[in-house]
């Protein structure tokens, strides 16, 4: 008899987004109450999901981290070459949601964000997969919150 050998989920997943994807993503976003300033973060990683392409982090005055995390993957897509496929893991829920999707209402919070993705997306031609991850459960998700932070520290706006 033969014996059969099953992948775990999250080689079967390496496997496949490295098939189907040039670029990963992550991104990540924050807010402080003390400054009343939110920041972005992202990192751009090739196929492997180990090597590092680019990293950027920065400050936006009166903006929540919701915002601020869409600014990041908005950052993230701008960084891109025309014409590629990206994976983006993002651990808010929200954006992975109303990206991947139309909004229902017409009035819908962060509409003018929304809009200024989806454009970008169309005018380079890029094909991009939107990814909840749990926060805190991935060392790049980690490492975006501490550019995050170092952002606050920094100053950078």
């Amino acid at each position: 008899m033969k014996k059969v050998s099953f992948l775990s989920n999250e080689t079967f997943f390496y496997y496949i987004y490295n098939w189907m994807f040039d670029y990963i993503i992550y991104t990540d976003g924050g807010y402080t109450i003390s400054n009343n300033v939110g920041a972005g973060a992202y990192v751009i990683l090739e196929a492997d999901g180990q090597t590092l392409v680019q990293q950027n982090s920065f400050l936006l005055k009166k903006e929540s981290s919701q915002r601020a995390e869409l600014k990041a993957i908005i950052a993230a897509v701008e960084a891109l070459p025309d014409y590629i496929s990206a994976l983006v893991c993002t651990d808010y829920l929200n954006a992975a949601v109303v990206l991947s999707h139309y909004p229902r209402r017409k009035n819908k919070p962060d509409k003018d964000l929304i809009i200024q993705y989806r454009q970008l997306v169309r005018e380079k031609h890029l094909k991009i997969e939107l990814k909840w991850v749990r926060s805190h459960k991935h060392s790049w998700n980690e490492f975006c919150d501490n550019l995050c932070k170092e952002a606050y520290c920094h100053n950078r706006i």
